[in-house]
């Protein structure tokens, strides 16, 4: 279920990071609402995935340690690869769930 967890906050970040106005994976950006409000019940969904191994508060704080991780590589690696937003996705989606299957929690 972490993995799972893990893997539902890097969609999230990965889609809120597509709704942005000056990213340039996309053409066009992907609606602000739609997305927001689809971010939080992932978010939500993450913790409460989150919270079956660890407590709730701790499970909160792994969470928002998380996505300011992911939004920072998102950026720096949004930087330098440019209209490919599969490639990016699928780094995120590799790198972050290996760190947890890898058996550092």
């Amino acid at each position: 279920m972490i993995f799972v967890s893990v893997f539902l906050l890097w969609i999230g970040c990965f889609a809120s990071y597509l709704s942005s106005s000056k990213q340039r994976l996309v053409k066009k950006a992907y609606p602000k609402g739609v997305v927001v409000f689809c971010t939080a019940i992932l978010l939500s969904l993450a913790v409460a995935g989150l919270a079956e191994h660890y407590g709730w508060l701790v499970s909160s704080l792994i969470s928002l340690l998380l996505v300011m991780a992911m939004w920072l590589l998102l950026v720096i690696v949004a930087s330098h690869i440019r209209q490919r937003a599969i490639l990016v996705f699928s780094l995120g989606a590799v790198f972050f769930p290996s760190i947890f299957l890898l058996g550092i929690h």
